[in-house]
This record gives structure tokens, C-alpha cells and sequence, in this order.
């Protein structure tokens, strides 16, 4: 089977998307399929898993010209500026990296398609990539992906910035939509890379009748076992809040704690007091010893944290995803959202979740429902069956 894995991409530091796509297309080599990976110049498709690579194009932000965006957006995330605007839906994300402008999509299909009939792709599986479903559908090609309960049109959506979507389709003479998240309806199957208790998406409230599935982890999680915990790990992605405030608000809130804090963002290593800073850090060694992990609620970052067991503070900033995934972190017991982001917040947040065993123990029951949900291994399983249907009826 030949298979056409497509991450969204971006213009700024977004690893999500890319580190699934590439969790599920090692998952389909390792099954013995020959997979092909869309990779674009936007900075995060480092170290391709797969050989057989797809050059597609890079969204500009806001559809600017590339050369006023390339510069433009990075210095915002940069100050900050980004974290201070409200994101209220998922559509709006895809308008904002530029992901809607009908230019952007109308060429990205175009490769797509080529691409597909060129190397007599079977299925597509697209990691939130709007382009792959459209490319799929247009050429009758099974198409699956990636979903979440935040992405459903009925969580929210902004129909108004889909105008270049609803152009293209009208040109290749597809259903019509109002929202751009009515693609993911088209979906044969949809993956969830969660559980429902995170995730509540009952069948009859989804927004299509297409399957649903919830695979948990896509990757087999670490074993858990029993060691000290005595390290705070912090990681606040790029943008939400400017790296100067990070590191003075966690240098005031843990300079009385009896514990290291490994914070990652700087630009170089150094240390302030019991407070550890770096670019980056091996969240594999420092989170097994995790008290808490402070994070901005990205989904991997939540996804890690319940993989090895550790409480959870999130500082979600004005982000709808990651406003959801910390309150529904919160309601299986397994952290706490911090609303304000100051030394005293922060320092009492991390000391009620480090020092309430109840908090790890309800990540670690989450995290057992995780790994029972079949992974990457599953999206395998469901795609190998839809298109043997598909290809002998049965």
C-alpha cells in the first residue's frame, strides 16, 4: 500500500503536527507500506523520518508576502505580541498561518494531486493538512486524519475567514462548505490521538457521521517506574509569553523550593539560583522525575506529562486549544490551570500539585487508558482494512 502522510504546516514553532505525522508514518513503514511524507520550508520539518519526502509549500501568515511575513511573525513571537491576541478556534489558526488563502491552497492541491496520481498513492492520511483532504477527495483517493474535540465546527469556528477554501472547492466542483472545519467531515475515518474522558466526543454529537476513533498515545509510552521525584520542568512553547518574563516569574517562584527547576526557552544555559535555564532539554530524563511539569497546554506537551506520570500546571494563556486541555486536565484530577501568571501563582500551584499525591495518581490512571487505545498501530490497522474494502469490495 502506498501512503501519503501530510502534516499542517506553519511559520513558527509548532512541533505538534509534525512530530504525529511523523509517529504515524514510521508506524505504516514499519507495517511494511511504502510511505511518502509532505515536508515545506516553515522551519519545523527537521529530520524526516521516511525517505521519500514530498516538497510542498509553506503557508505565509496572514497570506502576506513572504518576505514581510518571514520577518514579521517571528519578531512578534518573539515580544510576545501573539500570546496577548485571543485565538478562539481553530479556523482562526489556520487563517492566521495563512493555512485559508486560496493562493496557499489552491497550489498546495495541485502538488498534491500530482503527487498522488504520480506514485499511485492508495490512501492519504492528512495530520490537520486541509489541502491533503481536498487533494484526496477531488481524486477519490481514501483519505483519513487527525481530529480533536476542539476542532469540531460545533466547538467553534470563524466561517468568514474560509472565503479562499469555499473559492477552490467551487472550482473543482466539491461539496460546499460554510467553515473550513467542515473538511474534516469528509474524513473517512477520524483519529483522535487522546482518550474520550479528555476528550468527550459522543457519536451522537459529532459533527459528521464518520467514525470516530480515540487511538490515545501514538507511540508506546515509557514504563513508569517507582523513583524520586524531585525536579520542576518548565516549557512555555514560543510566543504565549515573552522568554525575559518567563525566566524572571520562575526565578522568583521556586528560589525557596528544596528542588532543581529545569526551565527550557533560553537562549543559552545558565543558572539563577536552584533554577536551571537552557534552550532545551531531554524531557525523556527530566520528566520521570517530574513533581509537576509547567507547560502552556499544547497537546503534546499535555500528552507527555500524562505518558510519564507527572501532575500537571498549565499556563494556557488565550489560546481556546490549550484553555481546553487544561480545564479538562483539571477535571480527571491530573493538574491545575493557572489563570495568572505571576511568582506567587505559580509557586503555589506548583506546591499543591506536587505535594497532593492525588494529582499523579489520576495521571497515571489517565495515562493507563492512554496505552491501552492502540497508538499509531491502530491508524494502521483501521486504514489497511478501508482500503482493501475499497479496492475488492469486501
Amino acid at each position: 500500500m502506498n501512503v501519503l502522510v501530510v502534516p499542517m504546516f506553519a511559520l513558527s514553532r509548532m512541533g505538534g503536527p509534525w512530530s504525529r505525522a511523523q509517529a504515524i508514518a514510521s508506524a505504516f513503514e514499519q507495517a511494511g507500506h511504502r510511505v511518502m511524507l509532505g515536508v515545506a520550508d516553515d522551519g519545523n520539518c527537521l529530520e524526516p523520518c521516511v525517505a521519500d519526502l514530498l516538497k510542498l509549500p509553506t503557508p505565509s501568515p496572514l497570506g502576506l508576502p513572504m518576505a514581510v511575513a518571514s520577518k514579521t511573525f517571528p519578531l512578534a513571537e518573539k515580544l510576545g505580541v501573539s500570546g496577548r491576541k485571543p485565538v478562539r478556534s481553530f479556523e482562526e489558526v489556520l487563517w492566521l498561518t495563512g493555512a485559508l488563502a486560496y493562493q496557499y491552497e489552491k497550489e498546495s492541491v495541485r502538488a498534491l494531486c500530482d503527487a498522488i496520481a504520480t506514485h499511485r498513492i492508495d490512501a492519504v492520511y492528512s495530520e490537520y493538512s486541509l489541502p491533503a483532504i481536498i487533494a484526496a477527495r477531488a481524486l477519490d483517493v481514501p483519505v483519513f486524519g487527525s481530529f480533536s474535540f476542539t476542532t469540531q465546527t460545533s466547538y467553534a469556528s470563524d466561517p468568514k475567514k474560509a472565503a479562499g477554501v469555499r473559492k477552490l472547492l467551487d472550482e473543482l466542483e466539491l461539496p460546499a462548505v460554510e467553515s473550513s472545519l467542515e473538511l474534516f467531515e469528509w474524513l473517512d475515518c477520524r483519529f483522535v490521538p487522546s482518550c474520550r474522558e479528555l476528550e468527550p466526543i459522543a457519536e451522537e454529537d459529532a459533527d459528521s457521521l464518520r467514525p470516530c476513533e480515540f487511538v490515545g498515545f501514538l507511540q508506546e509510552p515509557p514504563g513508569l517506574r517507582q523513583r524520586v521525584r524531585d525536579f520542576i520542568v518548565v516549557y512555555l512553547g514560543a510566543g504565549s509569553v515573552p522568554q525575559r518574563r518567563i525566566e524572571r516569574v520562575v526565578s522568583k517562584a521556586f528560589r525557596d523550593f528544596d528542588c532543581i527547576a529545569y526551565a527550557a526557552g533560553s537562549k543559552e544555559e545558565r543558572g539563577v539560583g536552584n533554577v536551571l535555564f537552557a534552550p532545551r532539554f531531554d524531557f525523556s530524563r527530566v520528566l520521570p522525575r517530574a513533581r509537576c511539569f509547567v507547560h502552556h497546554g499544547g497537546q503534546n506537551s499535555t500528552m507527555d506529562a500524562l505518558a510519564y506520570g507527572a501532575p500537571q500546571v498549565i499556563v494556557p494563556g488565550r489560546v481556546f486549544e490549550r484553555i481546553y486541555n487544561a480545564k479538562s486536565i483539571e477535571r480527571v484530577g491530573a493538574g491545575l490551570m493557572l489563570e495568572s501568571f505571576t511568582p506567587e501563582a505559580l509557586a503555589e500551584a506548583c506546591r499543591r500539585v506536587a505535594g497532593d499525591l492525588s494529582f499523579a495518581e489520576s495521571a497515571t490512571t489517565v495515562r493507563n487508558q492512554l496505552a491501552k487505545a492502540g497508538g499509531a498501530q491502530r491508524i494502521v490497522s483501521v486504514v489497511e482494512e478501508a482500503v482493501y474494502r475499497k479496492r475488492y469490495g469486501t
